[in-house]
């Protein structure tokens, strides 16, 4: 399901991520404000779908989205069985801690495009190099080196 009360129909060519974010996008701005679950959740599953189109994503966001998708709506999402990737139904309802449908609602897609299309995502992200700090003492000369008594 992406979305809600809808069936949507892409071809191969469609980009799921942006598609996901848009549809983030359009239930982020139609909560109402009243519950923090939705306030917040919708505002930051947009976020981090924007990071991730805009390819400045790492692998921790994808896995943020479904953290901040869990404070949603705790517990298995619904989606229905999928051989073909070893999904088993998961039925409705859901649970949920907000007042309406709307915070779940912004959840759906990215669950759904997650689950079905991960791939893409991760084909999307950017894995970040750091830079290894061989010991403390190293550090401590670096950042002593200029200052004189």
């Amino acid at each position: 399901m992406l979305g809600s009360g809808a069936v949507i129909v892409m071809d191969e060519t469609t980009d799921i991520p942006a598609a996901a974010l848009t549809l983030t996008h359009f239930y982020a701005h139609e909560s109402c404000g009243k519950c923090t679950p939705c306030r917040e959740g919708g505002t930051w599953l947009e976020r981090i779908m924007r990071r991730i189109v805009d390819g400045d994503g790492t692998d921790a966001d994808l896995q943020q989205l479904l953290e901040v998708g869990a404070m949603i709506c705790p517990g298995d999402f619904p989606h229905a069985a999928n051989e073909k990737l070893g999904l088993t139904a998961v039925p409705f309802p859901y649970k949920m801690t907000t007042i309406c449908f709307v915070g779940p609602s912004a959840f759906a897609p990215v669950h759904s495009a997650l689950t079905l299309f991960r791939s893409e995502f991760e084909s999307r992200v950017t894995k970040r190099v750091t830079i290894p700090v061989t010991s403390v003492s190293s550090v401590k000369t670096v950042a002593t080196a200029g200052v004189h008594s």
